[in-house]
């Protein structure tokens, strides 16, 4: 019983894994960044160095996401990192997984203390709709009489 073999493609190029590999950087690149790093001059003040400490905790996917910068709801980002720096302070961090926990816990109070007021708000919109009810239906049994 003979068994066909797979056909496999002869061109490096179709492979997916070749399309998404990418170019080694050239040596005159390497030697511009490495020039352009050199003018950098970093955050001066301390709490500039604290700051930068935590960027990699503070921006991307979960610093935009935790803080509603836009629209109707709009939060203080200035207010979250208040709330990290004195998170920061009370906890005193050290290293990353310690500095990544007290971002969570920073997260954390920020989410709930949005779901609190989402909350209320919801609560209050429920019975000011029921009191308008109440009131339309009051008044309805006025005219009727």
């Amino acid at each position: 019983m003979s068994r066909e073999e797979p056909v496999k493609e002869s061109s490096a190029q179709s492979s997916p894994a070749n399309l998404s590999r990418k170019r080694p950087a050239s040596e005159r690149t390497i030697q511009a960044n490495r020039r352009n790093a050199l003018r950098s001059t970093g955050p001066k003040t301390e709490r500039g160095k604290r700051t930068v400490a935590r960027n990699a905790l503070k921006h991307g996917i979960l610093a935009r996401e935790v803080v509603i910068t836009t629209g109707d709801g709009e939060e203080s980002l200035e207010e979250f990192h208040d709330l990290v720096e004195q998170l920061c302070e009370d906890y005193k961090p050290v290293g990353i997984v310690e500095e990544s926990w007290v971002q969570t816990i920073a997260t954390c109070w920020w989410r709930k203390a949005r779901v609190i007021r989402a909350e209320n708000g919801e609560i209050r919109k429920r019975l000011d709709t029921l009191a308008v009810d109440g009131a339309l239906r009051n008044s309805d049994k006025g005219s009727d009489a």
